[in-house]
């Protein structure tokens, strides 16, 4: 019974992570992905039109990075350096064919 409850948190973790390589950034949420906020309602018998400011939150981007992208970034980013220096050490450490 827990294996198969296992299987799909194992699943749902793999989506989660396929979808924050895929789609790093998601809309902000305080401005909801427009970049600006309005502030102020319309009140009273001549009401002023409301004040739209740049939104402090995303700086007007309208995107924030999603909670663990940038790690997920960098730990594949570390790992492909890795096995690039591997690849030039394993290159570097075999007799060249061009001298035979």
């Amino acid at each position: 019974m827990s294996f198969p409850l296992f299987l799909l948190a194992v699943a749902a973790g793999a989506a989660w992570l396929g979808s924050l390589w895929l789609h790093p950034f998601g809309a902000c949420p305080r401005c909801r992905g427009h970049g600006h906020i309005t502030r102020g309602k319309p009140k009273g018998r001549k009401p002023r039109p409301p004040k739209v400011t740049t939104c402090p939150r995303c700086k007007g981007a309208a995107r924030r990075q999603r909670a663990g992208s940038r790690t997920l970034h960098q730990l594949a980013r570390r790992v492909r350096r890795e096995l690039a220096r591997q690849r030039r050490q394993r290159q570097a450490a075999a007799p060249s064919r061009a001298e035979d």
